[in-house]
């Protein structure tokens, strides 16, 4: 998903607050300008008392689905949506005043109300898509696609993408996938064949593709989903190819043909923004409460040995390489490199010696690799947004260089993490195999409270040290 799709996903939320709160304004003026009242609040007191209703009225709203990406845009379902959470949340108001009877609001305001809210909900939302428009005649957020297949379906979808530019998407061209296209195909879209796929991407730099070719064999399908993978695009198919993958897929109709997406991961949409929400909250506060271990820590180091405080390595994360902080715990050496090389031949990829046997570790970096505190630094990743407090451990560029296929899953789907399944699972007692399956499974099976399981038992696993170097 492209930031700009999160970014108006997210606005969601204080464009309908804004909304329901005037709403209910509106409402209040119908009512004191119509017929005669017996009691209305002041204006004042009418706005403090409904505000503290907002959270019910957000939840109605997510649990409804009006915050998934889809409903941006205007459309019966989405309208009718609109109607039964306004509704719905309407009616949970209306009965938590009639229990606790601390205030009393004509009839007429709710009815009012309900019209208004509805009203100004659907208002703010169609001016939300407005500006999601207006922002894609001028390129930012639009989805370049490349579109594979010869049939009459691949022909209805790029007339569909061609017509629909409000949609977001432009159609970069066709790839063929043999010499016998269909009539109704423009060639001038044809930008080259299946077997030239690969070097297309990289010249084109598309966001998704599409495949619309129900021919194509299962090994073909599966080789643009990796490469898909390893490129950071968005694959989508139609339907005949739903039993490829049909776990984390969602749906979507171009030109009356319906088109699955499939997603390497779950964490899509408001998903990722909870993540990075409990990212940006849960590094501040490691920050703040380790801030004091950091300095002692600090001291120390600088202070029994020479060489930086820091350890900045270079790691492959999601969108790429970046810079990895730790507090250094080895001997600051010219042939370090040289070490660890020799080391990895000897003991393969993503090899850990315990710290007592390896001679590049220094006495107090024997203590704070043991208990973890040299992945401190790793806060300020997470902050900053290369890291995830919960994720697949971050690995470097010359053990990717030897990875597999599977080994390369762990990649590009999420953001690397400070701690995953792997550190409440055994820790370098593990085999790097082991190591492998437990991130694809966490990439795979993600949810919100996974992650919080994971941060609650990492406490409990550096509190015994087990599977610590």
């Amino acid at each position: 998903m492209k930031r700009s799709e999160l970014l108006f996903t997210l606005l969601l939320i204080p464009i309908d607050i804004l909304a329901i709160m005037g709403g209910f304004i509106v409402a209040y003026f119908l009512r004191i300008n119509s017929f005669e009242f017996i009691y209305v609040p002041p204006l004042a007191e009418f706005i403090q008392y409904v505000s503290y209703f907002i959270p019910l009225w957000v939840i109605t709203f997510a649990l409804a689905g009006l915050y998934s990406p889809k409903y941006i845009r205007i459309s019966r379902v989405s309208t009718i949506k609109v109607l039964v959470a306004v509704t719905t949340s309407l009616m949970l108001f209306v009965t938590i005043m009639f229990f606790i009877r601390d205030a009393y609001f004509s009839r007429l305001i709710i009815i009012y109300s309900l019209l208004c809210i509805c009203t100004t909900v659907i208002i703010s939302r169609f001016i939300l898509l407005w500006l999601k428009r207006l922002l894609h005649k001028y390129g930012v957020g639009v989805k370049r696609v490349f579109l594979i297949g010869n049939n009459e379906t691949t022909a209805i979808i790029a007339h569909d993408l061609m017509r629909h530019t409000r949609r977001g998407y432009e159609l970069i061209g066709i790839i063929t996938t043999d010499e016998n296209h269909n009539e109704r195909i423009d060639t001038d879209l044809v930008i080259g064949s299946i077997d030239k796929l690969g070097p297309l991407v990289v010249e084109h730099s598309p966001d998704e593709i599409i495949q619309t070719d129900p021919n194509m064999t299962n090994e073909d399908n599966i080789n643009i989903i990796h490469l898909c993978e390893d490129k950071n695009l968005q694959f989508r198919f139609v339907p005949s190819l739903f039993s490829l993958y049909a776990k984390n897929n969602t749906a979507e109709t171009f030109g009356k043909i319906p088109v699955f997406a499939v997603h390497r991961s779950p964490l899509q949409g408001w998903g990722r923004i909870a993540k990075r929400m409990l990212d940006i909250v849960g590094a501040t506060f490691g920050i703040i409460l380790t801030l004091p271990i950091q300095i002692l820590v600090a001291i120390i180091i600088k202070t029994t040995s020479k060489g930086p405080l820091l350890i900045i390595q270079e790691r492959v994360g999601r969108d790429g390489n970046f810079k990895l902080f730790k507090f250094r715990s080895m001997y600051h050496a010219d042939d370090i490199d040289a070490r660890h090389a020799a080391l990895q031949k000897k003991h393969g990829i993503m090899f850990k010696l315990r710290s007592d046997q390896d001679p590049r570790v220094t006495p107090i970096g024997r203590f704070i690799r043991k208990t973890s505190i040299d992945e401190i630094a790793q806060f300020y990743n997470v902050f900053i947004g290369n890291m995830s407090l919960v994720g697949p451990r971050p690995p470097m560029p010359m053990e990717v260089a030897r990875y597999t296929r599977e080994q390369k899953k762990r990649l590009g789907a999420v953001k690397p993490g400070i701690t995953g399944l792997w550190q409440v699972s055994g820790r370098s007692d593990i085999s790097f195999d082991d190591w492998v399956k437990l991130d694809v499974y966490y990439i795979e099976n993600w949810s919100f409270t996974m992650d919080l399981y994971i941060i609650v038992k990492t406490v409990f696993v550096l509190a015994t040290r087990k599977g610590a170097y």
